[in-house]
């Protein structure tokens, strides 16, 4: 089908037309005579690259300058959120407003009621639902991407419940590359079905066996016995490749030894550009091994880097000035980052009880990353048989379909929360009400078994009376109490809120960071550290140093919770290292993290300390205690000791600048009014752009235009800020 040809809006065509896109794809085009363009709901399960993403733009874009109203786009990742705004900004120029939303748990966001397309992430547009937001009941269509993760077990059970609350209010756009059982889905949802294997770049796909690559359709090549030569063989051809291993050590590793490898193959030019995106990197031990690959063109690419770190090794890769990525398979999961030739090292991961065969679900979607539209005829797959008999993966993985999904509201911890917000913010008002919206869900579409949800359903109702997060009126009508409203709204697990609260005497006697930190650590909502069996003495040690500080007993040795306690006690001696200002390189050195996993730990802390703050002013709370919370809230959340607390409270002053400014005498906001400009200026990290976020916070009003604001404040450079209040 011809773009000219769609039944749409002109203004639409002609927008996609201006990026050079004449013709659709077959799955495009089958897509978009399904009905999705009058108001059906639609499932589209076809391979990466194929055009999913245009297919749910032009439904979109069309519906809304027809209808009006919002469309909500939902992703599973901040980092893709990212790149949808990036890309839906194109049709601003029809006059649409695209505005993206992934943090804060704690909001209405009433500001998005200004705009058209909203891209959000599950948990978040999930908290919002909770919130009440006015604008949601102008949501026309919700495009959910990557629905397989319904399957996921700690994020399935969101999504899951966003499309229920929303399948009687919106239209709903489910989009993903592999589906295992993609009729069910769409007979869930009252949908159109389109499935394809169509893609705009062929995929080879085979499988490599002790030098031996043998094809899925029999013929065979022959290379080094190490798989790194495929990676170097595609470098060679001027191509890119993908590396999926399964562990991030072994990223690091395998990105370090192809870099040797890959570097002989390099111009003066690249060479001398990936080592000045070497020398850009912070100095920690991690970047230290990413320097030493990226120099080499090979960049290894997980969880522990910080996104500013993933941001710019995605960049370099799509410029081709990175040659090859070492991955674990959380780059497979949706960003836009194709390649010639993706190999799969590994089809086994660890899982707590032991080695365990990747999904063929995950290993397909790794798979679909291979071939770049518009540059490649053909993009290549290959799985590497180390151990495994190259027969039997050539059958699982290559011949095989993906798993079924299945519904994760199973999971007790979702499931309470999500119990929890009907009564509370959905206005679910008694035990039948509540089963009649549990048979909405896919839980229910797969298991058709009312009982099983009702003893579910009952278990944890009996929960949430027994903790005071609801009660029940004498017509068997249920009670929405305070804490369980803010409990939801705060987004967090109701034996979260139990543990708060059931502390809260103890932190009122006895308030110290090390047992809030603790705290914090032992409650569901915490992604808390491993200790490793050689530091398990230390940190016994450091729990029975810190004995009188915590607000829990210290387990025995036999007790099923020992190991866990020991992680919390990691967790919170990390933290406690953070507020006391502990370099990040010596943090990430002693305790075996990367900075992502720091980030990850500060970002959930922050937002546990919050919502034990908001809890706890629900019960009365002592004023003195109250200060001391939010104290060690704002200490958290810069990572500062309490003598720098006046300073952060300044914008744009952060630990570093605090201690800084603090080192140089300037010890107070004070101290900073009566400064010499110049002075200021002599501090390190402290330039004109820091003096002006200053001024105007203390009330000078300079020009709106950024120029004139700094020649105003250069002008004034021998003066002090308070003579600008004068």
């Amino acid at each position: 089908m011809r773009v000219e040809e769609l039944p749409v809006d002109e203004r639409v065509k002609r927008v996609i037309i201006e990026r050079g896109i004449e013709e659709l794809y077959p799955p495009q085009a089958e897509a978009l005579k399904s009905g999705v363009l009058d108001g059906r709901n639609l499932v589209l399960a076809i391979p990466t690259a194929s055009g999913k993403t245009l297919v749910s733009e032009i439904v979109m874009v069309n519906r809304l300058l027809r209808e009006g109203g919002k469309a909500v786009y939902l992703v599973p990742l901040k980092a893709l959120a990212e790149e949808k705004y990036r890309e839906f900004k194109a049709w601003e120029v029809l006059g649409l407003r695209v505005a993206a939303t992934t943090g804060d748990y704690d909001s209405t966001d009433e500001w998005l009621g200004r705009y058209d397309i909203i891209i959000a992430t599950s948990e978040k547009f999930d908290s919002l639902l909770r919130h009440g937001s006015n604008w949601i009941k102008d949501v026309r269509l919700v495009v959910a991407d990557e629905v397989h993760l319904i399957g996921s077990y700690d994020r399935g059970a969101t999504l899951e419940m966003i499309l229920s609350h929303m399948l009687d209010r919106a239209q709903i756009l489910a989009l993903s590359a592999t589906v295992g059982n993609a009729g069910e889905l769409a007979e869930w949802l009252d949908a159109a079905l389109v499935v394809s294997d169509w893609r705009p770049v062929e995929l080879r796909k085979g499988v490599f066996h002790l030098g031996e690559l043998i094809w899925e359709d029999g013929r065979r090549e022959h290379y080094p016995e190490n798989w790194e030569a495929l990676a170097v063989d595609a470098v060679k051809r001027g191509k890119q490749a993908l590396v999926f291993v399964n562990t991030r050590r072994s990223a690091e590793k395998e990105a370090v030894s192809l870099s040797s490898k890959i570097a002989r193959l390099l111009t003066k030019p690249e060479a001398r550009g990936l080592k000045e995106l070497a020398d850009s990197l912070e100095e920690n031990p991690t970047n230290e091994k990413l320097k030493k690959a990226i120099r080499g063109g090979v960049a290894f690419h997980h969880a522990g880097l910080s996104r500013t770190e993933r941001t710019m090794i995605e960049d370099a890769f799509r410029d081709g000035l990175i040659k090859a990525i070492t991955a674990t398979p959380t780059l497979s999961a949706g960003l836009n980052l194709p390649a010639f030739r993706v190999i799969i090292r590994d089809t086994k991961r660890y899982a707590g009880f032991g080695w365990t065969d990747i999904p063929v679900l995950e290993i397909q979607q790794m798979m679909g990353r291979a071939g770049r539209p518009k540059y490649d005829r053909v993009g290549e797959a290959i799985v590497v048989a180390r151990t495994e008999d190259p027969k039997k993966l050539m059958e699982k993985y290559i011949h095989g379909k993906p798993e079924k999904l299945f519904s994760m509201l199973a999971n007790e911890q979702a499931f309470r929360s999500q119990v929890l917000a009907l009564i509370t913010n959905f206005g679910v008002s008694n035990f039948r009400e509540l089963i009649g919206f549990l048979e909405k869900t896919f839980y229910f579409h797969q298991r058709k078994d009312t009982s099983s949800i009702e003893y579910k359903a009952k278990d944890i109702v009996y929960f949430l009376i027994e903790n005071e997060f609801v009660d029940m009126d004498m017509n068997d009508r249920f009670i929405a109490l305070p804490f369980g409203k803010r409990t939801s709204q705060l987004y967090i697990d109701p034996l979260t809120a139990k543990k708060f609260r059931d502390a809260f005497p103890k932190l009122e006697r006895n308030p110290n960071p090390f047992g809030i930190f603790q705290l914090i650590a032992s409650t569901p909502d915490m992604a808390t550290l491993n200790a490793r069996r050689r530091e398990m003495e230390d940190y016994l040690d450091l729990a029975y140093e810190f004995e009188e500080k915590l607000y829990t007993n210290i387990p025995y040795y036999e007790d099923y919770r020992f190991q866990t306690f020991l992680g919390e006690i990691k967790t919170a001696k990390i933290l406690l290292d953070w507020i006391n200002e502990v370099p990040e390189a010596r943090i990430y050195e002693t305790y075996g993290i990367d900075p992502g996993d720091l980030y990850r730990i500060l970002e959930l802390a922050d937002w546990l300390m919050y919502s034990l703050i908001e809890l706890y002013k629900l019960f009365d709370p002592e004023k003195d205690v109250m200060g001391y919370l939010r104290d060690l809230h704002l200490r958290l959340r810069h990572g500062v000791r309490e003598e720098l607390l006046e300073l952060v409270r300044l914008p744009n002053i952060g630990r570093k600048r605090a201690r800084a400014l603090y080192n140089a005498g300037f010890k107070s906001q004070e101290d900073i009014m009566r400064a010499k400009v110049r002075d200021l200026l002599e501090v390190e990290g402290i330039g004109m752009k820091v003096i002006e976020g200053l001024l105007r916070h203390f009330g000078v009003e300079l020009p709106k235009d950024a120029k004139r604001a700094s020649k105003k404040v250069e002008r004034a450079r021998k003066g002090t800020l308070d003579d600008f209040l004068r």
